[in-house]
């Protein structure tokens, strides 16, 4: 056992004398200083980003909407307030259509509600990544 770690500490002796390291000053800390904060002045700088598609075609649909909503407003505000009546007829719809309208679409809603709710997890990303 002694004799294992006489030949351990000779070996260790003759790779420290073998290998030389360099004494690092202080030129070496305020390089390491230099690139940290010019890391952090990088990082911390505000990213300018080109306007994707996909937010111009919300600020537009922003847009219709609100103007539609003010159109609405307008619209029935200015009946309201000028005292014309109108009368607005519904259609008689029967209740075995709406019946069999809801019932033929609890399936398709069912299935879209499934697709979206699974774009969002890992698997989702990955079909999405390869088909678009």
């Amino acid at each position: 056992m002694n004799r294992n770690l006489n030949i351990e500490a000779r070996l260790e002796r003759s790779l420290r004398s073998q290998v030389g390291v360099p004494k690092l000053d202080g030129r070496f800390d305020a390089a390491v200083w230099a690139r940290i904060e010019a890391a952090t002045a990088d990082a911390a700088a505000p990213v300018v980003r080109q306007r994707s598609t996909a937010s111009r075609w919300l600020f537009i649909s922003n847009l219709v909407g609100i103007s539609v909503a003010i159109v609405l407003v307008g619209f029935f505000g200015w009946q309201s307030l000028s005292g014309v009546e109108m009368n607005v007829a519904l259609p008689n719809v029967s209740p075995g259509l709406i019946e069999r309208v809801v019932t033929a679409s609890i399936w398709p809603v069912t299935g879209i509600a499934l697709a979206v709710g699974m774009m969002f997890t890992s698997l989702g990303r990955r079909l999405r990544a390869e088909f678009f």
